[in-house]
């Protein structure tokens, strides 16, 4: 059923297996989870429930480029700064992707390793192929779009690496059955929040504790034969991912040297913790 080139498989396996200043040679859109707020309930959505973001002129740029079209369930927001500046976002509590490659670093005392540091922050970033949901948790009607890079601190990074082993492990079974060989990421996942109510966690260490409203996978109750197959990218999108993976090559492998580290554009908003806007 899911005949796609083996070696293709294997590359897409290796990106999610596996520097600050080298870029991508292509448009992408980074897009950082984005922890909601409370003073937010009134308007709902991921400023309250927590979920994604990502610059408003970014996403506007790359839509007019690949001449694509802003996906329906992104909504436009102005997100204020502690200085009383504001930036104009695009947030929605869900995305759904397929992974194609990740980089994760520490950050410490305005340095970046490749190792774990005491007292340091993960930095976790993934290259992914986004696709327009319609429908319930993304599971119907997906609309390949095109490249974007997850960006994700300290507890939430934690939290997407978690995910990101869960999808893994739910679709092993089926896949080991209709797809050997085939890793999860040739399928769509969809990433965020998902709770009715707002779900809130406490992190950090005693006396210096800061709320976040943690990311999690979308696990559907069964994966089924039918839900796989829905999820299934493609074998134009696994061409398509496995030649984004090969350009990205350099930006993958920069942060495996240590670094010094300029602070993070945007950390000042009106969201207090160290996971927003985490590039």
């Amino acid at each position: 059923m899911f005949n796609i080139d083996i070696n293709l498989a294997k590359k897409l396996d290796q990106g999610m297996r596996a520097g600050e200043a080298v870029e991508l040679s292509f448009p992408v859109v980074y897009i950082w989870a984005l922890n909601g707020q409370a003073s937010y309930k009134s308007q709902g959505g991921a400023l309250y429930f927590g979920g994604w973001a990502c610059k408003a002129d970014d996403l506007q740029a790359v839509t007019q480029h690949q001449s694509l079209s802003i996906p329906e369930n992104w909504k436009q927001v102005t997100i204020a700064s502690r200085d009383g500046g504001e930036f104009e976002a695009y947030t929605s509590r869900t995305i759904t992707v397929a992974p194609i490659g990740k980089r994760e670093s520490w950050l410490h005392d305005g340095k970046r390793s490749t190792n774990y540091i005491e007292g340091g922050r993960r930095h976790l970033q993934v290259l992914t192929y986004m696709a327009e949901t319609q429908g319930n948790n993304g599971a119907n009607q997906l609309t390949p779009w095109g490249p974007v890079v997850l960006t994700a601190k300290g507890y939430q990074a934690r939290n997407l690496l978690d995910a990101f082993a869960r999808w893994e492990k739910a679709t092993s079974q089926l896949r080991w059955k209709l797809a050997p060989g085939i890793p999860a990421w040739c399928f769509y996942m969809t990433l965020g929040t998902f709770a009715k109510e707002r779900q809130v966690l406490n992190v950090g260490k005693p006396g210096a504790q800061s709320p976040i409203t943690p990311i999690s996978a979308y696990l559907p109750a069964s994966i089924s034969e039918e839900v796989l197959q829905n999820l299934f990218v493609g074998n134009d999108v696994v061409e398509m991912m496995a030649n984004l993976q090969d350009q990205a090559g350099d930006w993958l492998n920069a942060w495996k040297e240590s670094m010094l580290v300029e602070s993070d554009e945007y950390q000042e908003t009106i969201f207090p913790t160290e996971e927003e806007i985490p590039f």
